[in-house]
């Protein structure tokens, strides 16, 4: 072998050798904040925005509730001949209709705190993962998406407070 063929060998395995490295040290440097995942269950239940809509509805289903139990309590109070008249069927109309609306303010408030609270969160998510050059966010509540995740890439807090800050117009 020839010296020129022996240095373009050393030449070429030193390139190699520095490409190698480099792209080693790149992927090192920034493999850490590509993918992340958050606590989907943490992060609602966290979320201001959740716990303000709760504490509205409950307050009016608490209401509801329990002037439907205030009618319960009048139709068992009847004696057996009350129970006959009009007025008594009236009530049983009354119970009827107030359990109706009952459960359908408790089917609205499930449907909407679900779908409002989402659609709100990930507007914050898409904006957060923007802000911190995120690839990708990985929902998670331990029951089908991810099973497991170093604990390290978990940005769950830090999105819960940057979505309240968001929330509360900070």
């Amino acid at each position: 072998m020839t010296n020129i063929n022996r240095l373009t060998l050393t030449n070429s395995i030193l390139i190699a050798i520095i490409i190698t490295v480099a792209i080693i040290n790149y992927l090192q440097i920034n493999d850490q904040k590509d993918i992340v995942y958050i606590d989907n269950i943490k992060l609602f239940n966290g979320f201001n925005m959740t716990k303000d809509i709760k504490a509205i509805e409950e307050t009016k289903i608490n209401k509801q509730t329990k002037e439907l139990d205030s009618l319960y309590s009048k139709l068992k109070s009847l004696s057996s001949q009350e129970k006959e008249h009009t007025m008594t069927k009236n009530l049983q109309q009354q119970i009827a209709y107030k359990s109706k609306a009952l459960q359908e303010l408790q089917d609205n408030y499930t449907h909407n705190l679900s779908q409002n609270v989402w659609q709100r969160l990930n507007t914050y998510i898409k904006g957060y993962a923007q802000t911190h050059n995120y690839k990708i966010i990985l929902g998670t509540s331990g029951n089908g998406n991810v099973m497991y995740a170093k604990e390290a890439i978990n940005i769950t807090n830090q999105i819960l407070e940057y979505a309240n800050k968001e929330y509360e117009g900070n």
